[in-house]
């Protein structure tokens, strides 16, 4: 039985004081909105930013709205594994209520991290998978843990094709089709991890929500021509959301009593007003033998294993 949208702004958010919340890619887009709105309502919001230069002119700026000793600044670049765990090992010790996996990219050239992973793979994927891992213990703690990734719904509109023996795209690369293609692995990845986390008694829950085609520095602020034009069509054609809207979906996933990680939290109805709808997750996002060779393959890339062992 379908489950009715519902409205829910800002102001919707639920009292968060006591809560310690992590959102990466704070000093942006959707992850600086998502910072402030959660601060506003009281948590304790530590802001992981690759520039602490630019992430604390962003906390001068969310500062008039929310309390300044509620945000916090750590340096953190989600596309390098060993930042990843410098960035953990800080966190060691202190009980965390909600890890927000926000930071993302998209329409780059294609480059390389330091450990030699893609780009886009090792942030939208890789990084935040194991930032996820690490982090376990220190949100097991909390009597409502979640862990709450920025997925996409482009798996809905194009064939993604995904494979868990070349996640670095080394035969298949494209600028716009790398962005979905690791998107979706890991939102597949986010998926499983539920059933894991499930199946292992932990109280930490794994949930994907989506913005919908929103306008974001990530989106706004292409270099290329092409990319550009191509953004402009598809937000046309796609209706494009400002920032607020598309939070809205997310903050219900990290705020809200009522979420459940079985569905896929998102905008819906009219553009000026969405509400947040839900949906259920398809193919290839619910193929649980593809999604078995995903976490394999993604403990490998990362050293999960090991580290999950110490």
């Amino acid at each position: 039985m379908p489950v009715p949208a519902v409205p829910f702004r800002a102001h919707d958010v639920p009292d968060q004081s006591g809560r310690t919340v992590v959102v990466t890619g704070a000093s942006s887009g959707l992850g600086e909105l998502l910072a402030g709105t959660l601060a506003a309502a009281g948590a304790h919001v530590v802001m992981a930013v690759r520039s602490l230069d630019k992430g604390a002119a962003v906390r001068d700026a969310l500062s008039r709205t929310a309390p300044r000793e509620h945000l916090e600044l750590a340096e953190l670049d989600v596309a390098d594994l060993d930042s990843v765990r410098r960035f953990a090992a800080g966190l060691r010790g202190r009980r965390l209520d909600a890890l927000v996996n926000n930071a993302g990219v998209g329409g780059v050239e294609r480059r390389t991290s330091p450990q030699g992973h893609e780009l886009e793979l090792a942030t939208n994927h890789l990084g935040p998978a194991l930032l996820a891992r690490l982090l376990h213990e220190q949100l097991a703690g909390s009597p409502d843990p979640r862990i709450v990734t920025t997925g996409t719904n482009l798996y809905r509109r194009f064939p993604v094709r995904l494979g868990p023996e070349d996640l670095d795209g080394r035969r298949r690369w494209s600028r716009g089709g790398t962005y979905a293609r690791t998107k979706t692995l890991h939102m597949t990845w986010t998926v499983e991890h539920q059933r894991r986390l499930s199946a292992a008694g932990s109280p930490v829950r794994s949930i994907a929500a989506h913005p919908g085609m929103v306008r974001t520095p990530m989106n706004t602020g292409l270099t290329s021509r092409r990319d550009r034009a191509l953004a402009a069509v598809l937000g046309a054609l796609w209706g494009a959301r400002d920032p607020e809207q598309g939070a809205r979906p997310l903050l219900f996933a990290v705020t809200s009593p009522d979420v459940r990680p079985d569905l896929f939290a998102g905008p819906v109805g009219a553009r000026g007003d969405a509400l947040v709808g839900f949906e259920e997750f398809r193919a290839p996002v619910t193929d649980r033998e593809f999604a078995a060779l995903v976490w394999e393959r993604t403990e490998e890339l990362t050293a999960a294993r090991s580290v999950a062992r110490r």
